[in-house]
């Protein structure tokens, strides 16, 4: 990325790094802000903790915008043009591209982050509450904003003289910083998403890079976070009324690992009971079972088999690098995908059929109505 044009003020550099981690720091949600000055660190009534979860949506959008206006403020006070910050439709597809794919590196760490959360940290996430048109909009209206700040930031600091991986460095900081009253973990890993980010938008010269991959995580995040809050209501619901009861047998939650016998129907985790390097065995009936290959593995197999040769061509790969990117990055890309699918999806079994069989067996009786017994007509 080039920026050869007239030099920037080091004061509105920095005015412009910092306003993003001071505005985060500002209490602008009066609701919690009259509460913490009245009651302390007491625990809110569900009405008023309501309330202050519908202002925290409202204080996002005011956020958001606010940000968003400050940038266009500054980009009209200053000499960076609307082409620098990566507003151009130039190689967008390619910048796409690029940032959908490297938007398997959020998506596998929120994943993996959430997995790890107690269940009663997963329910005072804030996209586990609330309308979730809301939440969509504050997802594309927040990735706006932040990737054109940082767009902005990076050309800022560039037009100090201030090398490329310098300039992607101090504003990862900047933007992990915010989340350092969360926890540590959360501030790295939204420093090293950061620092992704930045270097997409450098190495393409487009915003559409981060934005891409940014609402591609964020979407994903969203949709991670509301289902294992679901899977949480559902298994306090399951304590409450044990199976047995007719509620407890609608709201029976299994374990992500878990797979059903389509033999027996019963619930099993496939890594503790016999298995081969392709099969495992009931530990109810003893049927020989496999993992169940659905659609989206087949249509990742032939992406990643022609699609990624294609994707790296059109990147402007040519010759032995081709070849070698392609080798590589088709298995990982596959893998990845893989991966990420099982955090969304359970696993299904399916019986294991050798070549030629029907799944049919001679053996097989049909089951009879009450003791065994025939009817007679």
């Amino acid at each position: 990325m080039n920026c050869s044009g007239p030099k920037m003020t080091a004061s509105s550099a920095i005015l412009a790094l910092v306003f993003y981690p001071l505005l985060v720091n500002l209490p602008l949600n009066l609701v919690r802000f009259r509460w913490g000055f009245s009651h302390g660190l007491a625990p809110m009534p569900p009405e008023v903790l309501e309330r202050a979860e519908a202002a925290d949506r409202v204080v996002q959008v005011v956020f958001h915008v606010v940000l968003l206006a400050f940038v266009i403020f500054l980009l009209n006070g200053s000499l960076i043009s609307l082409y620098e910050v990566g507003l151009t439709a130039e190689n967008w597809k390619s910048a796409a591209a690029l940032g959908a794919l490297f938007s398997y590196v959020p998506l596998t760490l929120g994943a993996i982050g959430l997995r790890h959360l107690p269940s009663d940290k997963i329910q005072e996430e804030p996209e586990s509450r609330g309308p979730l048109a809301a939440w969509c909009g504050l997802a594309i209206l927040g990735s706006v904003s932040i990737e054109l700040w940082r767009a902005f930031c990076i050309v800022a600091l560039l037009r100090l003289d201030i090398s490329a991986w310098l300039a992607v460095l101090l504003v990862s900081i900047a933007f992990g910083a915010t989340h350092l009253s969360t926890s540590t973990g959360r501030a790295a890993g939204a420093a090293l998403y950061g620092g992704i980010a930045g270097f997409l938008f450098v190495h393409t010269g487009s915003l559409i890079a981060p934005l891409t991959m940014s609402l591609i995580a964020g979407v994903g995040q969203l949709y991670r976070v509301r289902r294992m809050s679901r899977q949480v209501v559902a298994k306090l619901v399951a304590v409450k009324y044990p199976i047995g009861s007719q509620l407890g047998e609608k709201t029976q939650i299994r374990n992500r690992r878990d797979v059903v016998c389509p033999t027996c129907n019963a619930s099993f985790n496939p890594g503790k009971a016999k298995k081969t390097i392709r099969t495992f065995t009931c530990p109810n009936c003893g049927e020989v079972l496999e993992y169940e290959t659905g659609r989206f593995d087949y249509i990742l197999f032939f992406f990643c088999l022609y699609g990624v040769p294609v994707l790296v061509y059109y990147l402007g790969f040519r010759d032995l690098v081709l070849i070698f990117l392609s080798i590589v990055g088709a298995p990982m890309l596959c893998f990845l995908g893989l991966l990420i699918h099982s955090f969304f999806v359970p696993p299904k079994a399916q019986l294991y059929l050798k070549y030629g069989e029907t799944g049919l067996h001679l053996t097989d009786r049909p089951k009879r109505p009450g003791n065994g017994a025939p009817k007679n007509d």
